[in-house]
């Protein structure tokens, strides 16, 4: 079945199309397609397909995997907090001003993500 096929709709009895829904989860993989009659709504199932197609993104993975020969593996998240650095906002000789912001030992002008060896960790 696919979307604007003509049907004979059990429902209403009368000649339709079909119109389809996609049901998506979290994130944002196809959970499910589910058709419906045009003119009064009521649901169409085919009794030939049992469960929805899987989405292209896994089952490019399952690819993937039977080329490699290995396991999935867990998807990487990024956490800015667990490693944000040595730059300058973060250290505690960093002078903030709304035209220039300066170093407090060297007194130059410095920028936010600028870093140096002697930075020091701000209580902050």
């Amino acid at each position: 079945m696919k979307s604007g096929e003509k049907i004979l709709c059990p429902h209403c009895g009368e000649k339709s199309f079909l119109k389809e829904k996609k049901c998506f989860d979290d994130s944002f993989a196809l959970k499910e397609v589910t058709f419906f009659c045009a003119l009064c709504g009521g649901e169409i199932r085919n009794s030939s397909e049992k469960s929805p197609a899987p989405s292209k993104a896994a089952a490019a993975a399952e690819r993937l995997s039977a080329l490699l020969g290995g396991e999935k593996v867990a998807r990487v998240t990024f956490a800015p907090e667990a490693d944000d650095g040595h730059f300058c906002l973060h250290c505690r000789n960093f002078i903030k001003h709304p035209f220039m912001n300066r170093c407090g030992l060297t007194l130059k002008e410095v920028e936010a993500t600028d870093s140096c060896e002697r930075f020091e960790k701000s209580e902050e």
